[in-house]
This record gives structure tokens, sequence and C-alpha cells, in this order.
């Protein structure tokens, strides 16, 4: 099975999740991730990564603490190795932006419990749709600033465009002033290998499903179609 992300409105992990599940994905197999209850976050945010972290009860875990969680937890190899590919991807942004190493760099958004369920519901959804090929339009962001747990920053935010340096998907810079296209949405599409390609790929469209984020941009959301491979 083929899946292609339209991601002329950007892209982010909420998106993606909800994508999925529109195309028919299972996520129940992401209830095997169980994350400590003391470090569970007390802010009751389902909002995905489309809203920035000002810094208020959110846990702060480095990357080598998420790769320990993934790895012992009882979720199934394949969605394991498809959370830590994921991870693996924003660290290495996230690391050169903040002058850290990939392995002790702190995640904030990224590494609130809802944005780690979010990763293991994709990685769940993936397997449960038997997707071998996932190909990407060109992606959308916008411009100008916004505010997060770091203060003001440039849109691209500064991880997006670290990211950017290692993968050849094309980048349009819409005339929309805000963020469209999130760390982790980024990440997510370098770490499940989603190639770019200009248009659909061949075969028969089984599902189409279409998913907003949580900032409001004015644009249609992330489109995905399943596809049976000719």
């Amino acid at each position: 099975m083929k899946l292609y992300f339209d991601c002329t409105s950007g892209i982010s992990s909420d998106m993606i999740l909800n994508a999925l599940i529109g195309l028919g994905g299972g996520v129940g197999q992401a209830d095997n991730l169980k994350l400590p209850e003391h470090v569970r976050d007390s802010q009751k945010d389902h909002s995905g990564d489309h809203s920035h972290d000002h810094g208020h009860h959110h846990s702060h875990r480095s990357h080598k603490e998420i790769k320990a969680l993934i790895e012992s937890s009882e979720l199934d190899a394949e969605i394991k190795q498809t959370m830590l590919s994921i991870y693996q991807v924003i660290a290495g942004g996230e690391a050169k932006v903040h002058g850290s190493t990939v392995e002790e760099v702190h995640f904030h958004e990224v590494g609130r419990d809802q944005a780690i369920r979010n990763i293991a519901g994709i990685a769940a959804a993936l397997k449960s749709l038997s997707v071998t090929e996932i190909y990407c339009s060109e992606i959308h962001d916008g411009k100008g600033f916004i505010e997060c747990s770091h203060g003001t920053i440039p849109v691209p935010v500064p991880a997006v465009m670290a990211m950017r340096e290692n993968c050849d998907y094309k980048f349009v810079t819409d005339d929309i002033e805000t963020e469209m296209v999130t760390p982790s949405g980024l990440g997510i599409l370098m770490g499940i290998g989603a190639r770019y390609r200009e248009d659909l790929p061949q075969g028969k469209i089984v599902k189409t499903a279409a998913a907003k984020g949580g900032r409001d941009t004015g644009k249609e959301g992330l489109k995905a179609f399943l596809i049976q491979g000719e």
C-alpha cells in the first residue's frame, strides 16, 4: 500500500495522526506505551504539536530518556523502530539549534506525553495500514514570528530549518503570518522515509482523508491518500 501526503497546508504531528485515523489506521497498539505516572503532563492538552509550549507544566525529557521509554515499552518492534527513527531526526535538528548532542538534547513540545502518544499512534496506524511506500508533495510553511518557550522565534522555526538541511523535500513559503510546519511534523515525514513526489503515485486510490492542525491558517488541512499500488 502506498501513502501520499499533500502538504500544501503545512504539516504537524496531530495533522498526520488524524489523517491516518481518517484513512482507517488503527492506533490501539499505541496503548502499549505506558508513560510514568509521576511525569505525566498536568495540562490536559490534546492539540498535538501545533501550539507551542510556553513553559508551563510540561515534561522536558531528553532524547536519551525518550529512547529508553520506547525501548522498554511493550510496543511492537516495528512500531518501536518507527518511533525511534522519528525521534532521531527531530533530535538531530534540535541538537543543532541548541548546541547539544543528539543523545542529551532536551525536548519541549515533542517531549510532552501527548506528543509521544501522537507519534506512537502514527507508528501504529502506519503498521495497521500495511504502508510500504510513503510520498509527500511540496511542503508549505508560513512566515513572520511566533511565541514559544524560548521567546519570539522566526518562521520557519529554527529546528525546522536545521532539519531542512538534511532532506531533499521542496519547500514553499506562503504569505501567511504563522507557523505551518512544526518540528515534529517534518521530523515524522523524514523519520518514516517519505519521499518527495510532485504528483500522486500510480495505483487505485482506496481512501482519502483530510485533517487540520490546532493552528488556524485558513488552509484546507493535510490531505492523505491511500493507494493500492500497481
